[in-house]
């Protein structure tokens, strides 16, 4: 494109990035903020304004005390119906949906059942299926999988639900009527987690998902550390036993098999089986038994957390990260023990290293699909993923 049409094209997504990350303001403030002129802004805001992704908001006159110049009385906003992006989620045996608007709002979110194993033919129909119904217009749309997925949507290898080898991002295009951006699952709830907390944003974050397995990310600077190809930050993959159970990657050792439900189950009933609902179901029944004083799960969970405090001392010395956020359906155990978890990294990391906040992830059950959302949103409107040169 022309040099000044970019010039717009970045500045537009500038405004747009500003009011996502600081909120609603007047022209003359965004202008400072962006070292634009006030005509320049002005031109800019009324453009977006007329493609309804801005809209102008009166305020009360406590807020006209911070003002100067420009429109008295008046704050430039995004506009929330100015854009849907939908996020899907497909899991064992479930695909979970999120609908978010141009300011990140949640405007829907549920779970459809799916027969297990499941096809990735079926899967994307279910996502078509709900899209259909939706009344918005989608600009865009992401997908997550707990899999191994490169930067251009082909996933690599997905053991849960033996897929391998698959251009889903090819194979969901044929279908949904709007892009489609396809991402690994514990990558779209960590980047959700930072991009709808703008406080979060200028930080280096790590990020475990602990489920059925144990995903992760590392985001610097609001962007995902993706590693060549896009298909790093498999921290469940970290070895920190010479031996134990075997991994989906085929080795042995892994973080993932010892900090995962299933390691939760062997060690609170060794021998006794259960299905994916009741597994699903473990960590709140064993956070609750432990609380209530049964030893057994007092000794399950800290088990789970030694191990886990190896894996979270091992980041913090490779990323030296300000917060670690714990999501995933472990959170019920790792809730009481964020204290200890703390401490013993704390004391594990190297002399001199700053020990990370560690909390638990606020978007709840469905952080992937809100997370495929905001990948969606991302890729659509913010202006960090325009990359200038060649």
């Amino acid at each position: 494109m022309a040099d000044q049409t970019f010039a717009r094209y970045v500045n537009e997504r500038r405004i747009l990035t500003q009011l996502r990350l600081q909120g609603a303001m007047p022209r003359a403030e965004l202008a400072r903020r962006l070292g634009l002129t006030p005509a320049t802004i002005t031109n800019l805001v009324e453009n977006l304004t007329a493609s309804s992704l801005l809209v102008e908001r009166r305020t009360s006159r406590d807020d006209n005390a911070r003002r100067d110049v420009g429109r008295p009385g008046v704050d430039i906003a995004l506009n929330p119906s100015g854009g849907y992006f939908l996020g899907a989620e497909i899991g064992v045996g479930v695909v979970r949906f999120a609908l978010i608007d141009l300011a990140l709002g949640v405007v829907d979110s549920r779970t459809a059942r799916l027969a297990h194993p499941v096809g990735p033919e079926a899967a994307v129909d279910a996502i078509a299926t709900y899209a259909r119904g939706l009344t918005q217009p989608l600009r865009s749309i992401g997908i997550t999988v707990p899999g191994l997925v490169r930067s251009d949507g082909y996933v690599v290898h997905l053991p849960m639900l033996g897929w391998k080898d698959l251009n889903l991002k090819a194979l969901a295009e044929q279908v949904l009527s709007a892009p489609v951006f396809v991402e690994n699952n514990a990558h779209a709830a960590a980047f959700g987690e930072v991009y709808t907390q703008p406080g979060l944003q200028a930080d280096a974050i790590v990020y475990l998902k602990l489920g059925a397995g144990c995903g992760g990310a590392a985001i610097v600077n609001g962007r995902l550390v993706r590693g060549a190809g896009g298909t790093g930050n498999e921290f469940g993959h970290i070895r920190i036993r010479e031996a134990g159970p075997r991994c989906s990657c085929g080795q042995e050792g892994c973080l993932e098999t010892f900090v995962n439900i299933a390691a939760l189950d062997r060690s609170y009933r060794p021998g006794q089986g259960f299905g994916v609902d009741s597994l699903s179901a473990l960590p709140a029944m064993v956070a609750a038994a432990a609380h209530a004083g049964d030893r057994n799960a007092g000794v399950a969970i800290d088990e789970l957390a030694d191990h886990l405090i190896i894996g979270l001392t091992s980041l913090t010395n490779i990323f030296n990260p300000s917060t670690i956020v714990l999501g995933g359906a472990m959170r019920p155990v790792l809730a009481a023990h964020l204290d200890r978890l703390s401490q013993a990294v704390g004391a594990g990391i190297v002399p001199g290293m700053t020990r990370p906040q560690i909390r638990l992830s606020t978007l709840g059950e469905m952080e992937c699909a809100i997370g495929a959302a905001t990948i969606a949103h991302h890729q659509d409107f913010d202006v960090s993923n325009i990359e200038i040169g060649g």
